[in-house]
């Protein structure tokens, strides 16, 4: 079939080339430049998309549009003569309004009846049948449960192949455009529209539940002196519960995840008019967000003013680029706001947090990995309270010019196995936080550190 996919988000160009991959005639509407020359850091953590979309453009398997602003007026340059279109795949991300009214300046600039529609984005409750009333087209909701760094398998095999259509004559099209797919999938679900928004909303708000019930258990685990990770265990082994999300951590972020579930809990408020169980979930997680800072606060006594932080990670989750969201921000902003110095090391967020926060003299963002554990070289630029520490918890054997703790906010693999030799001979007391539990706490106090995790049984 020839299919164009609109987008420039990463479920459009791993759509796109998973499509031609398997014998489409695809056409993405997106930021060519993206990936063709400078490849994007996101992307180039999905193992074989890169490699498969250079393979597939000289090809001829997938032509890629030259639009720079996928949301600016005339950007769908994919001519009306130039082949007859079967469908439509959107991707765009943002609001259901920018949704509508790209479809509807897609029907207008084709002059002719407008292809199906295949929505990928998750938008709020009601959003497909307002796209229904918009254009006149069959519209399908094809809702992509896939993780970051595994998206072309998971497209290839999908554990959930959900098909929303109101229209049951429709549905045998979209059946043989996924063919190769629903074929490997482990579940094939037919669905109406309203139905496929619902299962992906719902599927969201039962992991952030899961994340945010874990999060809950390790406030309690720290008033009972319990470690959360024997807990985890326990849960994990118990066949109905199973292992996943089952991790505490500093709350949950990512490119629109918190806004999607926000909006879906405002819609099941609204319709059964009670407090919902997912807004209690998105609470927990909002005071989660905070929990660095006031382990911080309270290790420190309050003194954070001059001091220098050394911060493990930026984006929401391993192998992504994105910081939106992030739990780095509130703590960054926290310290900044106590005066505080913060040196950060992300291996693929780094140019995103410098946009975030381009003038931000208290931010230092580095290249490698134990850069951030050495103050000094900002030590002149920060003040007359950077060389003071006043608090009980400075130790004279390490390294003065050393940063005040190591903070781990992201779970990269590359932080899993560190020298911690270097870790203590580098700090300026040997101060750990970790905020995604990555390490073994009776073994890091065996090194001489002070560690202080998510609900791992210390009272910070």
């Amino acid at each position: 079939m020839k299919i164009v996919v609109h987008g420039n988000t990463p479920f459009a160009w791993t759509s796109a080339v998973h499509l031609a991959g398997i014998g489409h005639t695809v056409t993405l509407c997106a930021d060519w430049s993206r990936c063709l020359r400078t490849p994007d850091a996101e992307l180039a953590r999905e193992p074989g998309l890169l490699t498969q979309l250079h393979d597939l453009v000289p090809k001829g398997l997938l032509t890629l549009s030259s639009g720079a602003g996928l949301m600016a007026a005339g950007t769908s340059d994919v001519s009306a003569d130039a082949f007859a279109i079967d469908q439509h795949w959107l991707a765009l991300g943002g609001y259901a309004d920018e949704l509508l009214a790209y479809a509807q300046r897609l029907e207008s600039e084709r002059g002719t009846a407008l292809a199906p529609l295949v929505v990928l984005s998750p938008y709020p409750l009601g959003t497909l049948a307002r796209l229904k009333q918009a254009v006149d087209a069959t519209v399908y909701a094809l809702p992509i449960f896939a993780r970051g760094g595994s998206m072309l398998s998971n497209l290839a095999k999908p554990p959930l192949l959900v098909i929303g259509c109101d229209d049951e004559a429709h549905t045998a099209f979209m059946l043989e455009t996924l063919r190769p797919m629903t074929r490997r999938a482990g579940e094939v679900m037919r669905v109406p529209l309203a139905a496929a928004e619902l299962i992906k909303s719902s599927v969201n708000a039962m992991l952030a539940t899961r994340m945010s019930f874990m999060n809950e258990m390790a406030t309690l685990c720290e008033s009972v002196g319990v470690d959360i990770d024997l807990v985890r265990q326990g849960l994990a082994a118990d066949p109905r519960i199973g292992s996943d999300y089952l991790d505490a951590g500093c709350g949950f972020g990512g490119p629109s995840f918190s806004d999607e579930l926000l909006d879906f809990s405002r819609s099941v408020q609204a319709s059964i008019d009670q407090q919902t169980l997912i807004a209690n979930a998105l609470r927990i997680n909002e005071r989660q967000r905070d929990i660095l800072f006031r382990k911080l606060w309270r290790y420190f006594e309050g003194d954070l003013s001059g001091r220098c932080f050394a911060i493990w990670g930026a984006a929401y989750k391993p192998n992504s680029a994105s910081v939106q969201d992030s739990a780095v921000h509130p703590l960054l902003q926290a310290l900044w706001a106590q005066g505080a110095r913060t040196r950060v090391y992300d291996p693929l967020a780094a140019q995103s947090l410098r946009e975030c926060y381009p003038d931000q003299p208290l931010l230092e963002i580095v290249d490698q990995p134990y850069d951030v554990l050495n103050c000094s070289s900002s030590a002149a630029s920060a003040g007359a309270g950077t060389g003071a520490v006043s608090s009980a918890h400075s130790n004279p054997e390490t390294n003065s010019a050393g940063a005040d703790a190591l903070i781990v906010v992201t779970a990269w693999e590359i932080f899993q196995s560190p020298d911690y030799a270097r870790i203590r001979a580098s700090l300026r007391q040997p101060f750990i936080l970790d905020g995604r539990n990555v390490y073994n706490p009776d073994y890091l106090r065996e090194q001489g550190f002070t560690y202080v995790g998510i609900g791992r049984g210390d009272v910070f």
